[in-house]
């Protein structure tokens, strides 16, 4: 007879202020009990569901595994609740046996306790003494390479310990081989893709396209291109119980391709970003469906459409920006991508308020450490 395992629950952490386009993916993929937090999303799966969401989800930045909570309102607390999951749960012996390396990573918020060195330093110690109960030895601390990547978030004296299934980001997503300065992030590119409602169908025109990452963000939705199909390597591939063969199923997995033929525009006025969009489009294997420019972004003539267009302009601790280049912005969706969808990252002082044309949307997301706005359009 084969025993029903409970549900992991499960957390997606993302960029602050993806979290209800990120819930979207979540929900397209068939999660439960989903609930939007801070800069995450919570829900609950088995295992093949966190590989899935690790290989699928394009804007989250992180799939982890709560493996406990307990009141944490000084040390001695914290090293108490973390001794007790390793000698007292017996499901967690095989994750926590001493032969495997672990790192541990703490943040708090609301506590009594302020600094998070002194967190995860004692989360750690209650785990290597959990260990010396069971086994009579401790696992070594392994910063550079670990098994495990542990996190402690806490919050208003209650600490949750939980396993990071990603290991790197999962915005290293492999094609980034070239970069120019302040680049978009890709979970960040492909929440603007996202949020424009394209449903993948007619070319997509970045006239200031930098190093192309919301060309192949685009580019990978239109083919049906899982954001984790150029990786090498999750945290997860290291756990207890991983089923290779169960991944590679999920790999298989179909995904919607709504534009096979998609066809993608770029133009920057910078030749190195030229090149440097080249290279990684090329590396994202969609250079085939790509045609570049150089010149003035405001020239740029758009393809027979309607498509989408996006764009990320130059703004904020960067470049600068002023009034009249928004303006000339709203002026270049306006007159010659009329009938199209766009979305555009607005950041700087004013974060695209002078770009005369009133959006269907408007989201506020953090761009690294510039607050910044997803703007989206109907250019009818």
């Amino acid at each position: 007879m084969m025993v029903q395992m409970p549900p992991l629950s499960l957390v997606a952490t993302c960029v602050l202020g993806l979290e209800e386009i990120l819930e979207g993916e979540l929900r397209a993929l068939g999660a439960a009990d989903l609930t939007r937090e801070k800069g995450a999303v919570t829900f609950t799966g088995s295992w093949e569901d966190c590989w899935r969401a690790n290989w699928r989800l394009r804007t989250a930045n992180r799939v982890l595994v709560e493996i406990g909570s307990w009141d944490g309102r000084d040390g001695a607390e914290l090293a108490a609740g973390a001794r007790a999951l390793v000698s007292r749960q017996r499901d967690l012996g095989t994750l926590f046996h001493p032969d495997r390396s672990f790192v541990i990573q703490a943040t708090c918020t609301a506590s009594t306790i302020h600094d998070a060195r002194w967190v995860a330093l004692s989360v750690k110690d209650g785990l290597v003494d959990g260990q010396r109960d069971r086994w009579g030895r401790r696992a070594s601390v392994d910063r550079e390479d670990p098994e495990l990547h542990l996190r402690v978030r806490l919050i208003r004296d209650r600490a949750t310990l939980l396993l990071d299934t990603s290991g790197e980001p999962l915005d290293r997503r492999g094609y980034r081989a070239v970069t120019t300065s302040a680049p978009v992030r890709e979970q960040l590119a492909a929440a603007c893709v996202l949020a424009s409602g394209w449903d993948g169908r007619g070319p997509v025109v970045d006239p200031m396209c930098g190093s192309g990452t919301l060309l192949v963000e685009a580019g990978w939705l239109a083919l049906g291109r899982a954001p984790g199909h150029l990786r090498q390597h999750w945290a997860f591939e290291r756990l207890p119980g991983f089923d290779e063969r169960a991944f590679a199923r999920i790999r298989r997995e179909p995904i919607p391709a709504p534009g096979p033929d998609v066809r993608l525009v770029g133009n920057d006025v910078s030749g190195e970003a030229i090149r440097a969009a080249r290279a990684n489009l090329e590396r994202a294997g969609v250079l085939g469906h790509a045609l570049l420019t150089r010149g003035d972004a405001f020239e740029v003539e758009p393809p027979p459409g309607p498509g989408l267009v996006v764009v990320n302009p130059p703004h904020g601790e960067r470049i600068g920006t002023d009034t009249e280049r928004w303006k000339a912005l709203g002026d270049l969706l306006k007159q010659r991508f009329k009938g199209w969808k766009a979305a555009v990252l607005a950041g700087g002082p004013d974060r695209g308020k002078h770009i005369g044309l009133r959006p269907k949307r408007r989201i506020p997301v953090m761009n690294g450490p510039l607050e910044a706005r997803i703007l989206v359009f109907e250019l009818f």
